[in-house]
């Protein structure tokens, strides 16, 4: 997998709420559809999929032999095949691959390259020029039993004059990534769309490495853009409120003191972390550490979204921090969730942290720590702890900042 995006920070994670969505039409691909773009609550946005006919399924599947048109799709090098699965010698319904996988997919034909290409007018600009709008792209690659034909996915982001702004590579899948086994794997990344895109370039390329076919696949490629979840946490790092020099902050904006005394401190304060420390670049005034205490917890209840979609099995969760401790030293921050039961029962529980003085070259400053996974059913509240513990000394230097955690459909 390869990511280059020219004049971007980090590539971040995509997580989008999708309840309760009203649909607003947006003029976008290169067929002349209409882009589906939800409006879901807390003002995110996220649009259906942009990659038209993403699985060969607007056409009529064959057993391997070169279709001359597939839909959406323009072809610049060989001639692609829309196979069926099941013909002989190919991927069948049960082989691994999509679990929504329809009648068809994608095949190389019988050149020894095939590419096929199509442009997409990107909606939400407003949002990509303020580098708000975060792009979730992939699709299932693969190829046949021990041969390394393969399936490669490329999507280039364009400005208004066509220049590349940055590129995300996919693929392609080896037959030791198979096992050597006929099928599909999947393969996705996420990240934020380069401010001054336009337009994006989906490119699909199917090489033969021996023989007479050319057996690299694809299926269910995909390609959305949306703004970011809500962060479900309040006050996740101290800037509710103002900022101390170190001692225990008696009140703490949409946190409960649980154990020992947190403080609420300003970046810069003399012997603490200071604005270029590091840590998140899009930091506040504040961050959260141990005060004096040995051990110092906040806690906070947060009602769950999606609820849903939680019962279902699809809610997908999103757990970060920012965690750290002052130069060699080994205080910590560790940050917890525990997805609960209407009963209040604990389900399962997520940890982020600690991280040590080693892991940071007893440097001074937080790393960024996150977990992703799936919402235990039934779960119907998070219960989110912030935990700080003195190795040593009289202060209590763990410390935290940007702590976030979002649900949204989907899955892990």
């Amino acid at each position: 997998m390869q990511i280059s995006v020219k004049g971007a920070g980090p590539l971040c994670r995509v997580a989008v709420r999708a309840s309760r969505a009203r649909h607003v039409p947006v003029s976008g691909t290169t067929a002349g559809a209409f882009t589906l773009l939800a409006i879901l609550p807390g003002g995110v946005m996220q649009t259906a999929n942009l990659i038209v006919n993403p699985g060969g399924d607007a056409a009529v599947g064959g057993t391997g032999q070169p279709t001359p048109v597939v839909p959406g799709w323009t072809t610049i090098e060989g001639a692609a095949a829309v196979v069926t699965y099941g013909s002989s010698g190919y991927p069948a319904s049960s082989s691994p691959g999509p679990a929504d996988r329809g009648a068809n997919f994608l095949g190389g034909g019988d050149a020894p390259r095939t590419r096929l290409t199509q442009q997409i007018t990107l909606p939400m600009t407003a949002q990509i020029d303020a580098g708000t709008a975060l792009f979730d792209t992939g699709g299932w690659l693969g190829g046949y039993a021990a041969q390394d034909d393969g399936a490669r996915l490329s999507v280039e982001f364009l400005d208004a004059a066509a220049r590349p702004l940055g590129v995300v590579v996919l693929g392609p899948v080896t037959a030791a990534e198979r096992g050597n086994a006929t099928g599909l794997l999947r393969r996705a990344q996420t990240g934020t769309v380069p401010p001054g895109s336009r337009t994006a370039r989906v490119l699909l390329l199917f090489t033969r490495d021996g023989g007479t076919s050319n057996d690299g696949y694809a299926d269910s490629l995909w390609l959305t853009l949306s703004t970011p979840a809500v962060n479900l946490l309040a006050n996740p790092g101290g800037d509710a409120g103002p900022g101390g020099t170190g001692g225990a902050t008696a009140s703490i904006p949409g946190w409960t003191h649980l154990e020992g005394g947190t403080a609420v401190i300003a970046y810069g304060t003399s012997g603490y972390p200071t604005a270029s420390s590091p840590g998140p670049a899009n930091r506040g005034a504040n961050f959260l550490g141990g005060g004096t205490s040995a051990r110092s917890r906040l806690g906070q209840s947060v009602a769950l979204p999606n609820t849903g979609a939680i019962d279902a099995g699809t809610a997908r969760y999103d757990a970060a921090a920012w965690l750290g401790g002052y130069a060699d030293q080994n205080d910590t921050a560790q940050l917890s969730v525990a997805f609960r039961n209407a009963a209040g029962q604990t389900l399962s529980t997520v940890v982020l942290g600690p991280v040590t003085a080693a892991q940071r070259a007893n440097v001074t400053g937080m790393l960024s720590r996150t977990a992703t996974g799936t919402v235990p059913v039934g779960s119907r509240t998070a219960q989110v702890e912030l935990l700080f513990v003195r190795a040593g000394g009289t202060s209590n230097d763990g410390y935290a900042d940007s702590l976030s955690l979002s649900v949204s459909t989907g899955g892990a």
